[in-house]
């Protein structure tokens, strides 16, 4: 029995240039703790182009995957049709080059990670993707962590604008939110979203 038995968890992507190891290697370690359901969403249903050479197609669209929107969802697969609930404990957000161009001014996205971390739940980002978390307002006074000599411009503004703290950890955890310097560090961040993740007890 994996630590995110039961749990769902959502992972948000830039339309094109996604990291593809922001992505994948999460995606992987999730799926070994027995997540009951990882969905992938994007601003637009095609498959998005990765940085260097990934393709991913997604399963919803992010504005889908608002809870109160959508209620429910059912999938059809190999073992007939299951509910997916509208409901995720852990919510991350993936960068790569494309996130500040299509995610960190997307209304949708900023509205969902304030419901999700409002509502008690995990929400969590990496690299490029924390300049999401600034523009929901999520990381005001708060460590983010960034290596400020590899982080670009855009970044580093978008976290000031923000009012966060730029700390030169690798992993910061605050209270149900994680947040990952960069791909270097992607296996440390994700098992620090299972471990919050997995202390989630509420399911609405």
């Amino acid at each position: 029995m994996g630590r995110l038995s039961g749990k769902n968890i959502l992972i948000i992507i830039p339309k094109d240039y996604y990291n593809e190891e922001e992505l994948e290697i999460p995606y992987e370690i999730f799926k070994s703790e027995d997540a009951a359901n990882i969905i992938i969403a994007s601003g637009k249903m095609k498959e998005a182009v990765g940085v260097k050479s990934g393709r991913r197609m997604p399963d919803r669209l992010i504005v889908d995957s608002m809870e109160g929107i959508t209620g429910d969802s059912y999938v059809t697969g190999g073992t007939g049709t299951r509910q997916i609930k509208a409901v995720f404990q852990g919510t991350v957000v993936v960068g790569g080059s494309g996130a500040s161009k299509y995610l960190w001014k997307d209304k949708i996205t900023r509205l969902l990670l304030v419901d999700r971390y409002k509502s008690e739940f995990v929400v969590a980002a990496i690299g490029q993707g924390i300049g999401c978390l600034a523009e929901a307002s999520l990381v005001e006074n708060l460590e983010v962590p960034v290596s400020e000599s590899k982080a670009k411009k855009p970044l580093l503004k978008i976290l000031e604008e923000g009012k966060a703290l730029l700390s030169d950890k690798d992993v910061i955890v605050h209270d149900r939110l994680v947040m990952g310097k960069d791909a270097s560090v992607v296996e440390e961040f994700a098992q620090a979203v299972v471990k919050e993740v997995a202390k989630i007890t509420k399911i609405r």
